[in-house]
């Protein structure tokens, strides 16, 4: 069932992308230094945009994760060092040996 709302949900965005690009065909020209002048369709210049969006966002949330998985990693190999200190220590005497 999930399967098949997914499916539908990607149907239906591709369908509106495709009759949004099929009604606006016209250039849009986009000045962004003095001699940088680029015209492209307006689909073209939306979807590049909401691709740049979803990259700037995407990196935004795997930095912290990267630090996060770093930190981890170090913490594991501390844990793991540290229990073998422990081993190779003896064995503290028990009242029983006493």
């Amino acid at each position: 069932m999930k399967l098949f709302f997914y499916l539908f949900l990607f149907i239906g965005i591709v369908v509106f992308g495709l009759t949004f690009s099929l009604k606006n065909p016209q250039l849009v020209e986009l000045n962004y230094y003095p001699d940088l002048v680029i015209s492209a369709p307006l689909v073209v210049v939306l979807l590049v945009t909401l691709l740049l969006g979803m990259l700037i966002g995407v990196l935004t949330t795997l930095i912290p994760q990267l630090r996060k998985h770093r930190e981890l990693q170090r913490a594991k190999k501390e844990i793991r060092k540290l229990s073998k200190e422990l081993q190779q220590q003896s064995p503290l005497p028990t009242r029983d040996s006493i």
